[in-house]
């Protein structure tokens, strides 16, 4: 097959999170660490905190009408730094590898309103949930010091903040249920000092533009029972994965479609060696038409592979059930991140959910080979 552009000439990473989370500091961090591995970083700021800051203060508003208002200007100036910031950069700078930060992303609005009233907005901009989501590469949410830190709470270096911890809480959890369903959605909470949260979060946006780097492992277990009553607010997806025919030894070429409300969105990724027996994985957003054509590149020694993908939160971890369909039917996994290799950390798994064996390291048990004719 012709050469891919598997990166984006620009990556948009959305850093998100509750109040107090860290992330001008972060902003900072990443910006230097991505410069070393030969990128170019943009940062677009907080639009909330440019518009607090410059005289529209949400202190003076005293009606649900004017903060409905104020949330929809968010939005909008949100999309046009979007899009002014990515065609700007990729026409100025053509030929460089370029990450765009974002000091959050649209679906952070969802957490100020209620969710009629920002289904409203959607309706009113010709958006929907799905594709607002599917704007970004990656989003890495990190999680209020209000959540684990509260002695670090504090709104001495941002004078737009105006949350109590107790707010700060509740708004980290609608920012966490709202990203939820994005392929990759990554939450740092505070088990570790700020120096480690930092390097885990590094590490999950390694993963996402391409660097060689020991991302958290994403451990997958067997499940013998879920009680579906018990779930908490999730998003469901349903999922087609197709392994493409690949000269390269060791190298794995697939094209994936995720649906969701009859919208779909089409992938195309790749996993090659690094070195030191790592794997980079390498994924772009492609047109409905040209993953039509990739597919007649299936490798015929493989089916196509379905399953229908369950997305939650539970004690401010990210947790994914995968439900396969077809020759697989039956077939449940729960899929969890672990703190990383040699790690003694054992997830929380949730009540509503028994656990079988583990099966991370099991080739039975991976994709492919669920995958393979028999």
């Amino acid at each position: 097959m012709p050469d891919s552009r598997l990166l984006n000439p620009v990556s948009m990473i959305v850093l998100t999170g509750g109040p107090c989370s860290g992330k001008s500091s972060s902003l900072a961090y990443l910006t230097e660490r991505l410069s070393d591995h030969g990128f170019m970083v943009f940062v677009v700021p907080e639009t909330a905190t440019l518009i607090t800051g410059n005289g529209i203060d949400r202190r003076k508003m005293d009606k649900p009408g004017q903060i409905v208002v104020f949330e929809e200007a968010i939005f909008d100036m949100q999309v046009s730094f979007e899009d002014t910031y990515k065609q700007a950069v990729s026409r100025i700078f053509p030929e460089r590898r370029k990450v765009i930060l974002l000091d959050r992303g649209i679906m952070d609005v969802r957490a100020f309103l209620a969710d009629d009233v920002f289904n409203g907005i959607l309706k009113k901009k010709g958006m929907t949930r799905a594709a607002v989501r599917h704007r970004y590469d990656g989003v890495i949410h990190l999680v209020t010091a209000a959540d684990g830190a509260p002695d670090y709470y504090t709104g001495e270096n941002n004078s737009a903040r105006l949350e109590t911890a107790e707010e700060a809480l509740r708004i980290d959890r609608r920012t966490q249920e709202s990203w939820l369903g994005h392929p990759r959605f990554k939450i740092i909470d505070n088990s570790t000092d700020f120096e480690g949260k930092m390097r885990r979060m590094f590490s999950a946006i390694a993963g996402m533009v391409g660097i060689p780097d020991v991302p958290p492992i994403q451990e997958k277990y067997l499940v013998r029972r879920i009680d579906m009553s018990g779930l908490p607010p999730h998003q469901k997806l349903d999922v087609e994965q197709i392994y493409l025919r690949t000269k390269v030894r060791g190298a794995e070429i697939r094209i994936r479609r995720r649906g969701q409300d009859g919208i779909n969105f089409y992938f195309l990724s790749r996993t090659r060696a690094a070195g030191d027996n790592q794997h980079v994985e390498e994924e772009e957003l492609i047109p409905e038409q040209e993953y039509i054509n990739l597919m007649r590149l299936k490798d015929r020694h493989t089916q196509v592979l379905t399953k229908d993908r369950i997305c939650f939160l539970w004690n401010n971890k990210h947790f994914e059930i995968d439900m396969y369909n077809g020759r697989n039917e039956g077939l449940v996994m729960l899929l969890a991140e672990s703190a990383g290799p040699g790690s003694e950390d054992i997830p929380d798994f949730p009540p509503f959910i028994t656990v079988g064996k583990k099966v991370t390291d099991d080739p039975g048990y991976s994709d492919r080979n669920l995958a393979k004719r028999k």
